[in-house]
């Protein structure tokens, strides 16, 4: 039993977490005299949770004078809980009448109404003084009926402010005025939803393009990995400035979309470069790391061969040891440089080593 309940505090502690929807405010106690259930705020979400599940609820009291006899009516919505049981928060008596005599009953549960009433009384000449913070009784509720996929079941615990139903007597046996009482929310919603946008491929239909000359088409794919549909705009950007940025709008979840920008090369000075593309960070997003992709591309001058690597209007041993520095290194490996491909065939080989070194000193 204490095991089960356990794992029902730690799962609403978890919940009220990560159901970031819902907030977790702890209300401060009612203003004394006072009766109030808590915690006053209870979270379950169905990643956590199911039905047959069990919480405890306690009945808390403070008062500004002596106290005789009390009797407290809890109301609940049977749709979505039941009350199991229960008892005094003390052993046969609620810690508010422990060292005193008392007259304990069996309290009343209706499931059917959803309603728990319990009680208490002193015996002979006796009387509680005023208590700034006591318990009275617990209830264990079993819930009964899980959310919609798409909503929260919310309902309240109460302490029934019926002055028949819930009322406090002092040693004259006359009603204690003023009390005010609290109630307890009650939620179970399903998990929030998961949040994972990726850029999970960038490609430039040119990596060496002449400046001016050539324009460059940026293809992206972006993937929802999330449980939710979402809309978010993509930024691209040349090393640190923006070149273009392209909109999302209602991606499903578990859906990809390819989206393009003709990109003008005019405003690119001439050299490497570092084109990436990034989906927007959306609050939650559980793996920011995938957002983005990264290409190299190297602006060519418009007057130089194209072995001219470096774009500087010449072929030397600048532009050699480019293609000297990615020999060997094919699409996909960390040395793979696409402007040293010269025969654009996804490999450094001897045929662009060849290609370079034969244009040496060409202009």
């Amino acid at each position: 039993m204490y095991d089960k309940m356990s794992k029902i505090v730690a799962a609403i502690i978890i919940a009220a977490v990560i159901v970031g929807s819902i907030p977790v405010i702890m209300a401060a106690p009612p203003t004394p005299p006072a009766i109030w259930p808590t915690p006053e705020n209870l979270f379950f979400d169905t990643a956590h949770n199911s039905v047959g599940d069990k919480f405890n609820v306690t009945i808390s009291i403070s008062t500004t004078g002596v106290s005789y006899v009390w009797q407290v009516k809890v109301t609940f919505n049977p749709a979505h809980i039941h009350a199991v049981r229960a008892d005094y928060t003390g052993t046969g008596k609620s810690l508010f009448f422990t060292g005193h005599g008392s007259i304990p009953v069996t309290p009343t549960i209706d499931n059917t109404a959803g309603f728990v009433v319990h009680g208490e009384s002193l015996v002979g000449a006796d009387s509680v003084p005023a208590t700034a913070d006591s318990t009275l009784f617990w209830v264990e509720f079993e819930i009964v009926a899980a959310p919609p996929a798409t909503d929260t079941l919310t309902s309240q615990i109460a302490v029934d402010p019926d002055p028949g139903n819930t009322f406090i007597l002092d040693p004259d046996l006359n009603t204690v005025s003023g009390v005010s009482f609290g109630s307890a929310a009650y939620n179970f919603s399903p998990p929030p939803p998961v949040r994972d946008l990726a850029v999970t491929d960038l490609s430039l239909s040119n990596a060496a393009p002449k400046q001016g000359l050539d324009n460059v088409t940026i293809t992206i794919v972006v993937f929802n990995n999330g449980t939710t549909a979402e809309s978010f705009p993509v930024e691209i950007d040349l090393d640190a400035s923006v070149i273009g940025t392209l909109q999302v709008d209602s991606l499903a979840a578990g859906d990809t979309q390819t989206l393009t920008l003709e990109w003008n090369t005019t405003d690119a000075s001439i050299g490497k470069h570092t084109i990436t593309a990034k989906a927007a960070l959306l609050p939650g997003d559980t793996d920011p790391a995938n957002n983005e992709k990264s290409k190299e591309i190297r602006i060519m001058s418009t007057t130089g061969p194209s072995t001219d690597l470096n774009g500087d209007g010449i072929v030397d041993m600048q532009d050699i040891a480019v293609v000297a520095l990615a020999f060997g290194a094919a699409e996909g490996d960390s040395r793979y440089d696409a402007t040293a491909d010269i025969k654009p065939d996804g490999v450094i080989n001897l045929f662009d080593v060849a290609l370079t070194a034969k244009d040496f000193w060409k202009q």
